[in-house]
């Protein structure tokens, strides 16, 4: 993207899959980004961390496959179920197994000097993750309080003052 708008570097804000390409952006290719702004992705152990929660957040035993549920909610919005519903089921069956025992990449993350902000709601399955791999990387964080996954998305104007603020700092 930033070679199609010819740019050589970008301050980056993602939340959910979005936090973990600016994740993966940070870690291989440092010299693209400014600044990185994480929404409501754990950094420690990934996606795998949201399974169990969600699990027992339904009431279902921990060795339920996820997957099914995962995809129903994925589904509940209009534009997202467009796109899932054109795509190879066996493909997005694939991606959410590899995403689902893949570890979260905190310790590159936290060799990197990308100046970082993250948040996430005080609700969300990845708040304490997030806070934990801030508060032992002296990354800068706050939460969304009442905040659950989808609200802190639905909230992001609750973010942008923080996000502006830390975006406008001086980096020197």
């Amino acid at each position: 993207m930033l070679d199609a708008a010819g740019a050589t570097t970008a301050a980056f804000w993602g939340y959910s899959m979005g936090a973990l390409t600016g994740y993966a952006v940070a870690v291989h290719a440092p010299e693209r980004l400014t600044r990185l702004v994480a929404g409501a992705f754990d950094p420690i152990d990934g996606f795998r961390s949201a399974i169990a929660p969600v699990l027992r957040h339904l009431g279902l035993p921990a060795d339920t496959d996820p997957y099914p549920f995962m995809h129903q909610a994925a589904t509940a919005d209009p534009a997202l179920a467009a796109v899932i519903d054109a795509a190879d089921p066996a493909a997005l069956r694939a991606n959410f197994q590899a995403f689902a025992h893949e570890p979260g990449q905190h310790h590159a993350l936290a060799a990197t000097d990308i100046p970082m902000l993250m948040y996430a709601g005080t609700e969300d399955f990845w708040h304490d993750p997030m806070r934990t791999f801030a508060q032992q990387t002296g990354t800068e964080f706050f939460s969304l309080p009442g905040a659950d996954h989808q609200t802190g998305w639905d909230r992001a104007a609750d973010a942008l003052p923080r996000v502006l603020r830390f975006l406008t700092e001086d980096q020197n």
